[in-house]
C-alpha cells in the first residue's frame, strides 16, 4: 500500500527537479547542474522497474554503451551526474503536454472531431480525404485523442463494410493524417528535439515542415483515393455539432493554434529562449488564458489537474529512454570512439543525398527493429557537430523531424500504433505493413525538402 501510494506522489519530486531545471535556464551554475544530475540517477533507478520491457531493454543497452564510452573515455567519475541532466528539459514538456490536451477537451473541441467526420459520404474515396485532413488540422492539438476519437468514429461508419477493408481504412487514414499533422505540430517532442539538437530557428524551419505535410497529404489522399475509389458505404447521417457552431469552433481552435505558435516564436525570437524551453513553459499560461476567455476555467481544471498528475507519474518509459539517451550522448562525445562512429558520415562528405537518405534509413530500420524514434534522433544528436558541418542547421532540422515523425504509422511498438492494434484488433505488424509505404516516401519527401532548402541556405 505505502508503495502504491509513494507512485501517486511522484510527480511531486519530478517537479521539483523540473522547476531546479527552470532554474538552471536562468541562473547558471555547475553547482545546480550536478545537482539536477543527481536527482536525474535517482528517477533512473526508481523507474527502471516501473518501464515496460522494451523501455527497460533500449535503457540497458544505452546505459551498458555509454558506460562503454565512458571507460574509453579521459571523463572522471565526478563529471558523470551531469551527463543525466541534458534531457530533464525534454521530460519537462512531455509532464506538460496534459495541459494543452485538457484545455481541448474542456472547450469540447474533441467534438469538432465528430462534426467534421460526421458529413454524409456515399464513396468512401472522398471519406479517405475528409478524415486525413480533419487529422492534419486537429491532431496538432488534439493529439493522441485526435486518434482515438476519429477511429472510433470511422468504425461506426464502415460497421457494414467488410471487417478487412474497414481496417486497412481507418489505419491508413487516421495513422497517416496522424503523422502529417506531427510534422508541423509545436508540442511534438521528435520536432522540439531536431531543433534542440541543431539551434535552428522554429520560424524558419516551419514554412518547410508545412510544404513537406502538404506534399505528404497530396500524395497519400491521392493514393487512398485510388484504393478506395471502388468501395461505397450505407449513407448515414451523423448527429453532432450544427454547421453553423462546427464553423465557428473551427475557427476559434485555429486561431488558438496560431496565437500559441506566436507565442512561442515571441518567447524565442524576443526572449532568447530555446524552442523546447518557449514551449514548455508557454503551455500552462496560454492553456489557462484560453480557458478562461471560454469560460471554462473550472473544466479545465477539473480536468486537467488529476490527468496532468497522472501523466507525470507515468513518465517512466521515457525517464528511462531519455536519461540513458543523455548519458549515452554525452559519453560518446568524450570518448575516442566517436571518429568510428563518424566514419559513414565522414565517407559520404560532399554527397549530402547520400547523407540525407542513410539517416532516412537509418530512422525507418531502427523503428521496425523496436528502437524508439528519440533514441535514433539522440544518436544523430551525438555526432550533430560533424552533420551541421555537412548541412545547414534548418536543413538539418527538417531532415531529422521529418524522417522521424515519418517512421510514427509504421512504429511496432509505438503508442499510437499499439493502441490502434488494440481498438480494431489487429497484430501491430499488420498495421506496420499497411503504412510502411508511406513512411518510405513521406521520408523521400523529407529528403527532397531538405535538399530543397540547400537552395537556400
Amino acid at each position: 500500500m505505502r508503495n502504491f501510494r509513494f507512485a501517486e506522489h511522484l510527480y511531486i519530486f519530478y517537479t521539483f527537479v523540473f522547476i531546479l531545471n527552470v532554474i538552471h535556464v536562468f541562473w547558471t551554475n555547475a553547482i545546480l547542474y550536478s545537482v539536477i544530475g543527481y536527482l536525474g540517477i535517482v528517477m533512473i533507478v526508481m523507474n527502471f522497474p516501473r518501464a515496460d520491457r522494451v523501455f527497460k531493454i533500449l535503457g540497458i543497452v544505452l546505459l551498458t554503451a555509454g558506460l562503454f564510452f565512458f571507460f574509453s573515455s579521459d571523463v572522471t567519475i565526478g563529471e558523470v551526474p551531469t551527463f543525466f541532466a541534458g534531457n530533464i528539459g525534454m521530460l519537462f514538456l512531455l509532464s506538460m503536454l496534459p495541459w494543452m490536451n485538457s484545455v481541448v477537451k474542456a472547450g469540447r473541441y474533441n467534438k469538432l472531431l465528430h462534426s467534421l467526420l460526421g458529413g454524409n459520404n456515399k464513396g468512401m474515396n472522398g471519406l479517405y480525404v475528409r478524415s486525413e485532413a480533419t487529422m492534419i488540422s486537429l491532431a496538432a492539438f488534439l493529439n493522441l485523442s485526435s486518434a482515438t476519437i476519429s477511429q472510433d468514429l470511422l468504425k461506426d461508419q464502415l460497421k457494414n463494410v467488410k471487417t478487412k477493408v474497414r481496417n486497412s481504412f481507418i489505419t491508413m487514414a487516421t495513422l497517416r493524417g496522424y503523422s502529417l499533422a506531427l510534422l508541423w505540430s509545436p508540442l511534438e517532442i521528435l520536432l522540439a528535439t531536431s531543433i534542440f539538437i541543431t539551434g535552428a530557428n522554429y520560424l524558419e524551419v516551419l514554412p518547410w515542415m508545412f510544404l513537406v505535410a502538404i506534399l505528404g497529404f497530396v500524395m497519400d489522399a491521392s493514393i487512398g483515393k485510388m484504393l478506395y475509389r471502388k468501395y461505397n458505404m450505407e449513407e448515414k447521417t451523423t448527429e453532432g455539432t450544427k454547421p453553423v457552431q462546427g464553423k465557428k469552433k473551427l475557427v476559434s481552435f485555429i486561431t488558438a493554434l496560431v496565437l500559441f505558435l506566436l507565442v512561442v516564436v515571441f518567447l524565442g525570437n524576443v526572449m532568447n529562449f530555446n524552442f523546447l524551453f518557449s514551449v514548455t513553459i508557454a503551455i500552462f499560461p496560454f492553456a489557462f488564458t484560453w480557458s478562461i476567455l471560454m469560460k471554462r476555467r473550472r473544466s479545465f481544471l477539473k480536468i486537467g489537474w488529476p490527468t496532468w498528475k497522472k501523466q507525470t507519474n507515468h513518465l517512466s518509459n521515457f525517464i528511462v529512454l531519455l536519461l540513458a539517451l543523455s548519458f549515452l550522448t554525452e559519453t560518446l562525445n568524450a570518448s575516442p570512439y566517436l571518429k568510428f562512429l563518424q566514419e559513414p558520415l565522414v565517407a559520404l562528405e560532399g554527397d549530402p543525398i547520400l547523407i540525407m537518405l542513410f539517416i532516412q534509413a537509418a530512422f525507418l530500420v531502427m523503428t521496425l527493429i523496436g528502437v524508439h524514434p528519440l533514441a535514433t534522433m539522440g544518436i544523430f544528436g551525438g555526432v550533430s557537430e560533424l552533420l551541421m558541418g555537412a548541412l545547414p542547421s534548418v536543413t538539418l532540422t527538417i531532415l531529422l523531424a521529418s524522417c522521424a515523425i515519418a517512421t510514427i504509422p509504421s512504429a511496432p511498438y509505438g503508442l499510437v500504433v499499439t493502441l490502434t492494434s488494440v481498438s480494431l484488433r489487429m497484430n501491430p505488424y499488420q498495421i506496420v505493413m499497411k503504412n510502411l509505404p508511406h513512411s518510405i516516401l513521406l521520408g523521400f519527401l523529407g529528403v527532397l525538402v531538405s535538399l530543397l532548402t540547400l537552395l537556400v541556405y
